[in-house]
């Protein structure tokens, strides 16, 4: 009986395990690995964003892991080193890699002082062309320029000056360049600051150069799109540019890997939106995100989880879960089944051995009552001690319903009763006198 006592307690506390590590497994916040350039806007969106839902309690977790360059952040999805990352969509695009989200859309922005004499693009040829750059060394700018230039078959005689921010002041004075190429979003200052340094070289309103031809760009270069920037988006009186300015852009994108789960993506997708007037406050790049396009001959495609969370499609917790619903009910029910079964076995034990010893109980008052001396009562009074502690020592009292332990605890009286019945008549029957033989008779 102990054993099956044990195996009890065993599978209730298995059950109880079970139950518990299945209440941690839903319940645990989901741990996502971000791959971003470092130190730049980019990586303090990721870092808002992380601090965000960190503070929030929300159900995903974000790591940063920081890289050197664009190109080492889609590496990391294609190696598998991070569940997500944020890549610019001509620079290198992860072939494991599905978007989930657009954090901003930056236009291509060719303009000149108003003195250069450079009006549309064709007039670059023999030009020295400054390609604004976050950091010395960067090429990516210098790309999309080579693309424009090359459409519109003005490579002749142009040069590429490469100068970051700090720079520019200086190479627009000394003439080192005759016009300028910035890729930026339209509303964030340092574009804005680009352009007032181009207006101040030529005293005057900078000349914006359409790209009129950003549609064709676009289908031959998909990392490209058509975008119009408008009308006064740099400020400035008059505004700057004076009517909406036709042009190309590119997007910086969060991507996900292929196989990380369709259900963190879409959870990663609505936290950033929901969560994006709190990101904002640390990181207003945060008003720029967009949803991706769900057409499924998008250039860039959207992750399937991205898709089904725009498109209200999202898996309910218990289209999610209902497997391990289904199964852990059918555990439950097969334990339940297991333990009611022993209970009954246990049950049915303990009455069989309390009618055994009833059984026992029974013909020892039938031997007391007929029990042909005192050492026969002593006999029997030993033998109903050691039935008495045999209940006692196995716990059946403890099992039985109330009836039954009357009827043991009657049984057990009537036996001494009986034993002492039985030897009061014994010590009060006449003693026969044995005869004695006298000597010579």
């Amino acid at each position: 009986m102990r054993r099956y006592i044990l195996a009890s307690i065993a599978a209730a506390l298995a059950l109880a395990a079970v139950l518990a590590l299945s209440a941690w497994y839903f319940v645990r916040p989901t741990q996502v690995r971000v791959a971003v350039s470092r130190d730049t806007p980019d990586h303090h969106l990721i870092s808002a964003a992380a601090s965000v839902l960190a503070r929030e309690r929300d159900p995903i977790r974000i790591k940063i892991a920081p890289v050197d360059h664009v190109t080492a952040a889609a590496a990391a999805i294609d190696e598998g080193a991070a569940d997500f990352a944020v890549v610019r969509t001509d620079i290198a695009m992860p072939r494991q890699g599905q978007t989930a989200l657009i954090l901003h859309r930056d236009a291509v922005t060719i303009l000149a002082p108003g003195a250069s004499g450079v009006r549309e693009i064709d007039d670059l040829r023999g030009r020295r062309v400054g390609v604004l750059v976050s950091r010395p060394g960067g090429e990516a700018n210098a790309r999309v320029l080579e693309a424009v230039i090359g459409h519109y078959d003005a490579r002749e005689g142009l040069a590429k000056v490469s100068l970051t921010s700090d720079e520019l002041p200086a190479a627009l004075a000394s003439h080192r360049i005759e016009a300028l190429l910035v890729v930026g979003d339209p509303v964030s200052p340092q574009l804005a600051e680009a352009v007032s340094a181009v207006a101040a070289a030529g005293q005057g309103p900078p000349v914006f150069l359409p790209v009129l031809e950003a549609r064709a760009l676009a289908q031959r270069f998909p990392a490209f799109e058509p975008m119009d920037v408008p009308m006064g988006a740099f400020g400035g009186a008059p505004p700057r540019p004076a009517s909406d300015l036709r042009t190309i852009a590119v997007t910086t994108r969060l991507v996900a890997r292929a196989k990380t789960p369709d259900g963190v993506v879409g959870d990663m997708v609505r936290l950033f939106f929901a969560a994006r007037p709190l990101i904002a406050a640390s990181a207003p790049m945060a008003n720029r995100m967009e949803e991706p396009s769900t057409d499924k001959a998008a250039p860039f495609p959207a992750h399937p989880g991205a898709v089904a969370y725009l498109e209200g499609e999202e898996e309910t917790f218990l289209d999610k879960y209902s497997d391990f619903i289904y199964i852990g009910a059918m555990l439950l029910s097969v334990l339940a089944s297991a333990a009611a079964a022993l209970a009954s076995r246990l049950t049915a034990m303990t009455h069989a051995r309390s009618e055994e010893l009833m059984e026992l109980l029974l013909e020892r008052l039938g031997n007391a009552r007929e029990a042909p001396s005192a050492a026969r009562l002593d006999e029997l009074e030993r033998e109903a001690d050691t039935i008495l502690a045999q209940a006692l020592e196995a716990g059946s009292l403890r099992h039985l319903d109330t009836h039954r332990v009357t009827a043991l605890g009657l049984a057990i009286d009537q036996v001494r009763l009986a034993i002492r019945d039985r030897r009061r008549q014994i010590e009060s029957a006449p003693r026969r006198e044995t005869p004695r033989i006298l000597a010579g008779e």
